[in-house]
This record gives C-alpha cells, structure tokens and sequence, in this order.
C-alpha cells in the first residue's frame, strides 16, 4: 500500500512539475513593454527645447503590473549611453536588472537595446522609475503601479478615477 501512494505522490509531483500548477501560473502574467529612448523637441511655457524621451512622450509610459514578470526592452537612440532604475522596487534575486550604470550593469551605449527581465512580487503601491545616469532622470521616467493580486481588496474605497502625478525637480 505504501509502494501504491509512493507511486501516485510520484505522478503527481512530475504532472505538476511538466504542467505547472493552475493555480499560480494563472495568476502571474508577462508583461512586456518597449521603450524608445529618443530625443524629441518639446515645447513647454512657450519654450521649445531638446530633451530625451521615451517612445516620444514626456513624462514616459505607465507601467502596470499585478505580480507579474515584466520584460522592458530599451532601445537607446538618443546620443547619451543610459540606464534604468526601477526605483524601490525590490530585486529578489536578479540584482543585475536595477539599473545603477556601472554599479549593476554597464549603460545601454546609443544604437543597441537590452531587455530588463524582473519579477514583481510581495508588494504593491505607486513607485516609479528612471534614467539612472546624468541629468537623463530629469526627463526619461514615469511611473510603476503595482496592483493588488486579483481577489485581494484594496485596503481602502476604491477610487471613480485615478491618475498618476510625478513630483520632479
């Protein structure tokens, strides 16, 4: 009887192991996104200047996530080597998608690209991410929202409308 149950654990631990278990890949989610980095003419105050956006739009896109693996690819255009800091958002085991230039990773030098490839985990809220190199954070950002795991209630009234608002200096 012992051998019998042995056998059935077994099946089950290699079905789950090939298949995956229902429950937890149903819920996690690939997110991918591109970001252009590119310089742009914008006019702000009747003022027309060059600055470096991304996918041409200042501040850059919203990423949004709900415990999901995200996957930005960077495609740097602009005539400054960057980086990407995914500012407060914890980096559990894959430290080398944070994005501090020279300190985790080398910069994306202008004409090449590289995929940031994180897990977002254990947390939720508004953070928020940048260049990481020189005077580009003044520019390329934008923000993160992590949402709740579905089913999991927000731990206040949930809002009619909402929209980000980011503070610079």
């Amino acid at each position: 009887m012992a051998r019998k149950g042995t056998f059935y654990s077994s099946s089950l631990i290699l079905f789950l192991f090939f298949f995956g278990i229902p429950s937890l890949s149903a819920e996690a989610a690939l997110k991918k996104y591109q970001f252009d980095i590119q310089g742009k003419n914008v006019s702000r105050l009747c003022h027309t200047k060059p600055i470096v956006t991304v996918n041409g739009i200042f501040p850059g896109p919203t990423i949004y996530v709900r415990g999901d693996t995200v996957q930005v690819n960077v495609t740097n255009s602009a005539q400054y080597n960057m980086s990407i800091h995914w500012h407060g958002l914890k980096q559990f085991r894959n430290g080398w998608a944070d994005g501090p230039a020279y300190i985790t990773q080398c910069p994306i030098q202008t004409g090449n690209s590289y995929t940031y490839d994180f897990n977002v985990t254990g947390q939720r809220g508004t953070l928020w991410w940048h260049a990481h190199i020189f005077w580009l954070r003044a520019t390329v950002h934008g923000a993160i929202v992590i949402m709740p795991k579905q089913g999991t209630p927000f731990l206040f009234p949930q809002p009619h409308m909402e929209f980000n608002i980011l503070l610079d200096k």
